[in-house]
């Protein structure tokens, strides 16, 4: 399922962690989510690595949907019902558009004094704001290598043949 282009999780925010665990959630992030009548985000701790999975309804019914394709019986299915939905937390916004993460989320993340929002197009991760240049760094480096494998049909073949021409 794809989300509008308008209803997209974009950009990089830091956010502080207030005394009381409140953090204001971006506002991009807030207008993005307009389009579900749950007013907040779900959240699943990242199995594969220290950070928050997150997004609308179409994220958990998609996961939902995902692991209900397996087979009832099968352990990976039961597994992953267990680490994911089971895991997952309906996080409301308030008035001010802040929202409090449970302690074993913000522990999961390692958060302590800000949040780093990182958009992913039609979810967002919630990650520490520690170390957060270090990781954009390696994670740039990769993806640049990974650039070759794009394919583009809207835009015109670049140099190597690939979509993307420059």
């Amino acid at each position: 399922m794809f989300r509008p282009a308008e209803a997209l999780f974009l950009g990089r925010h830091i956010n502080k962690i207030d005394a009381k665990g409140r953090i204001a959630a971006p506002a991009e992030y807030r207008r993005a989510m307009k389009l579900d009548s749950f007013n907040g985000f779900f959240c699943v701790p990242s199995l594969v690595g220290p950070h928050l999975d997150c997004g609308g309804s179409d994220f958990i019914e998609a996961l939902q949907a995902m692991i209900s394709a397996l087979d009832p019986f099968d352990q990976d299915r039961i597994d992953l019902q267990e680490s994911v939905i089971g895991q997952a937390r309906p996080i409301p916004f308030d008035g001010d558009g802040r929202f409090i993460l449970p302690q074993i989320l913000r522990d999961h993340a390692e958060l302590d004094e800000q949040a780093l929002f990182v958009g992913c197009g039609s979810t967002f991760q919630i990650r520490s704001a520690k170390g957060a240049e270090e990781r954009l760094a390696k994670s740039s480096e990769r993806a640049r290598a990974a650039l070759t494998r794009l394919k583009n049909p809207v835009l015109p073949p670049g140099p190597s043949g690939q979509g993307g021409g420059q």
